[in-house]
């Protein structure tokens, strides 16, 4: 069974990082989780929470590739696509 993505919801914002862009009301998306040294790790995505326990996580990806930042330290420009998908197993 294929992992569910979000669909694609176009944004426009001034924002410099993807967190920043994410928490925006008129993003079309909202998200949540628990901060850290590191920033915000999110867990929650529209409502859905990774399940730990199936080793469930939020992987952020763009342009297909797997971000290797979190939401607080990637950057964002003019074109960019960002992907979440609820993905299993770590």
């Amino acid at each position: 069974m294929a992992a569910p993505k979000l669909p694609t919801r176009p944004h426009t914002t001034d924002e410099e990082y993807l967190r920043g862009a994410l928490e925006q009301e008129d993003s079309g998306i909202s998200i949540s989780g628990s901060e850290s040294e590191y920033g915000l790790f999110v867990t929650t995505v529209d409502g859905v929470t990774a399940d730990d326990s199936k080793q469930q996580w939020w992987c952020f990806t763009k342009g297909g590739e797997m971000l290797n930042t979190g939401v607080d330290s990637t950057p964002i420009a003019d074109g960019d696509t960002f992907e979440i998908t609820l993905t299993e197993g770590y």
